[in-house]
Protein backbone atom coordinates (compact mmCIF):
# COMPACT_ATOMS: atom_id res chain seq x y z
CA UNK A 1 0.00 0.00 0.00
CA UNK A 2 2.99 2.10 0.44
CA UNK A 3 4.53 1.35 -2.77
CA UNK A 4 1.03 2.49 -4.48
CA UNK A 5 0.33 5.87 -2.35
CA UNK A 6 3.48 6.56 -3.08
CA UNK A 7 3.49 5.99 -6.74
CA UNK A 8 -0.20 7.83 -6.83
CA UNK A 9 1.60 10.68 -5.23
CA UNK A 10 4.61 10.67 -7.55
CA UNK A 11 1.51 10.60 -10.23
CA UNK A 12 -0.13 13.61 -8.80
CA UNK A 13 3.38 15.22 -8.29
CA UNK A 14 3.95 14.44 -11.84
CA UNK A 15 0.40 15.99 -12.83
CA UNK A 16 0.88 18.80 -10.46
CA UNK A 17 4.31 19.45 -12.26
CA UNK A 18 2.97 19.67 -15.64
CA UNK A 19 -0.30 21.98 -14.86
CA UNK A 20 2.22 24.40 -12.93
CA UNK A 21 4.81 24.24 -16.65
CA UNK A 22 1.27 25.00 -18.32
CA UNK A 23 0.39 27.56 -16.05
CA UNK A 24 3.83 28.75 -16.43
CA UNK A 25 4.15 29.05 -19.74
CA UNK A 26 0.57 30.60 -20.07
CA UNK A 27 1.78 33.23 -17.43
CA UNK A 28 4.57 33.89 -19.74
CA UNK A 29 2.29 34.43 -22.64
CA UNK A 30 -0.07 36.67 -20.61
CA UNK A 31 3.34 38.46 -19.49
CA UNK A 32 4.68 39.02 -22.48
CA UNK A 33 1.30 40.01 -24.02
CA UNK A 34 1.19 42.24 -20.98
CA UNK A 35 4.58 44.01 -21.97
CA UNK A 36 3.44 44.40 -25.21
CA UNK A 37 0.31 46.45 -24.45
CA UNK A 38 2.15 48.58 -22.06
CA UNK A 39 4.39 49.06 -24.50
CA UNK A 40 1.54 50.09 -26.93
CA UNK A 41 0.25 52.31 -23.97
CA UNK A 42 3.74 53.82 -23.50
CA UNK A 43 3.81 55.00 -27.80
CA UNK A 44 -0.11 56.03 -27.90
CA UNK A 45 0.74 58.17 -24.54
CA UNK A 46 3.64 59.92 -26.02
CA UNK A 47 1.42 60.22 -29.05
CA UNK A 48 -1.07 61.90 -27.09
CA UNK A 49 0.93 64.02 -25.15
CA UNK A 50 2.74 65.11 -28.34
CA UNK A 51 -0.75 65.89 -30.06
CA UNK A 52 -1.94 67.73 -26.96
CA UNK A 53 0.94 69.86 -27.60
CA UNK A 54 0.37 70.76 -31.01
CA UNK A 55 -3.22 71.55 -30.31
CA UNK A 56 -2.39 73.64 -27.55
CA UNK A 57 -0.01 75.55 -29.71
CA UNK A 58 -2.41 75.73 -32.20
CA UNK A 59 -5.24 76.54 -29.84
CA UNK A 60 -2.78 79.70 -28.40
CA UNK A 61 -1.79 80.48 -31.87
CA UNK A 62 -5.50 80.76 -33.00
CA UNK A 63 -6.47 82.49 -29.63
CA UNK A 64 -3.74 85.15 -30.19
CA UNK A 65 -4.81 85.72 -33.85
CA UNK A 66 -8.53 85.77 -32.67
CA UNK A 67 -7.28 88.44 -30.18
CA UNK A 68 -5.93 90.45 -32.78
CA UNK A 69 -8.91 90.21 -35.27
CA UNK A 70 -10.72 90.95 -32.22
CA UNK A 71 -8.42 94.45 -31.55
CA UNK A 72 -8.20 95.29 -35.08
CA UNK A 73 -12.26 94.84 -35.55
CA UNK A 74 -12.59 97.28 -32.25
CA UNK A 75 -9.95 99.77 -34.37
CA UNK A 76 -11.96 99.73 -37.63
CA UNK A 77 -15.00 100.07 -35.36
CA UNK A 78 -13.87 103.14 -33.54
CA UNK A 79 -12.24 104.55 -36.99
CA UNK A 80 -15.90 104.14 -38.81
CA UNK A 81 -17.63 105.85 -35.41
CA UNK A 82 -14.71 108.83 -36.21
CA UNK A 83 -15.81 109.17 -39.94
CA UNK A 84 -19.49 109.29 -39.35
CA UNK A 85 -19.09 111.82 -36.64
CA UNK A 86 -17.01 113.76 -39.02
CA UNK A 87 -19.60 113.07 -42.03
CA UNK A 88 -22.07 114.32 -39.61
CA UNK A 89 -20.60 117.00 -38.55
CA UNK A 90 -19.62 118.42 -42.64
CA UNK A 91 -23.35 118.05 -43.59
CA UNK A 92 -24.77 120.39 -40.53
CA UNK A 93 -22.26 122.66 -41.91
CA UNK A 94 -23.09 122.07 -45.48
CA UNK A 95 -27.10 122.69 -44.32
CA UNK A 96 -26.10 125.59 -42.50
CA UNK A 97 -24.04 127.11 -46.10
CA UNK A 98 -27.38 126.17 -48.07
CA UNK A 99 -29.40 127.53 -45.65
CA UNK A 100 -27.09 130.68 -45.66
CA UNK A 101 -27.16 130.35 -49.44
CA UNK A 102 -31.08 130.37 -49.78
CA UNK A 103 -31.01 133.77 -47.71
CA UNK A 104 -28.65 135.13 -50.10
CA UNK A 105 -30.67 134.06 -52.72
CA UNK A 106 -33.83 135.70 -51.31
CA UNK A 107 -31.98 138.70 -50.06
CA UNK A 108 -30.76 139.38 -53.89
CA UNK A 109 -34.11 138.87 -55.27
CA UNK A 110 -35.75 141.26 -52.97
CA UNK A 111 -32.64 143.93 -53.82
CA UNK A 112 -33.33 143.40 -57.67
CA UNK A 113 -36.82 144.10 -57.45
CA UNK A 114 -36.74 147.05 -54.90
CA UNK A 115 -33.46 148.14 -57.60
CA UNK A 116 -36.12 147.75 -60.64
CA UNK A 117 -38.80 149.89 -58.90
CA UNK A 118 -36.26 152.72 -57.65
CA UNK A 119 -35.08 152.71 -61.44
CA UNK A 120 -38.74 152.48 -63.07
CA UNK A 121 -39.18 155.28 -60.59
CA UNK A 122 -36.13 157.85 -61.62
CA UNK A 123 -37.31 157.06 -64.99
CA UNK A 124 -40.71 158.08 -64.54
CA UNK A 125 -39.67 160.91 -62.71
CA UNK A 126 -37.53 161.71 -65.22
CA UNK A 127 -39.91 161.97 -68.16
CA UNK A 128 -42.08 163.66 -65.67
CA UNK A 129 -38.76 165.93 -65.54
CA UNK A 130 -38.42 166.12 -69.35
CA UNK A 131 -42.00 166.84 -69.85
CA UNK A 132 -42.10 169.98 -67.35
CA UNK A 133 -38.58 171.28 -69.05
CA UNK A 134 -40.23 170.93 -72.56
CA UNK A 135 -43.64 172.81 -71.06
CA UNK A 136 -41.47 175.81 -69.07
CA UNK A 137 -39.74 175.98 -72.67
CA UNK A 138 -42.73 176.19 -74.74
CA UNK A 139 -44.31 179.02 -72.43
CA UNK A 140 -41.21 180.81 -72.34
CA UNK A 141 -40.86 180.72 -76.20
CA UNK A 142 -44.84 181.97 -76.07
CA UNK A 143 -43.76 184.34 -73.53
CA UNK A 144 -41.29 186.46 -75.81
CA UNK A 145 -43.25 186.01 -79.18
Amino acid sequence: MGLTRNLKELCMLQKEEEEHGKTKILLIKESEKLQFALGEIEVLSKQLERERRVFEKTLASVKSKALKESTKKDKLISKCNEIESHILKQEDILNGKENEIKALQHFITRQKQVLKSQVSDLNIQKQQECYIVRVLDKKQKKGLK
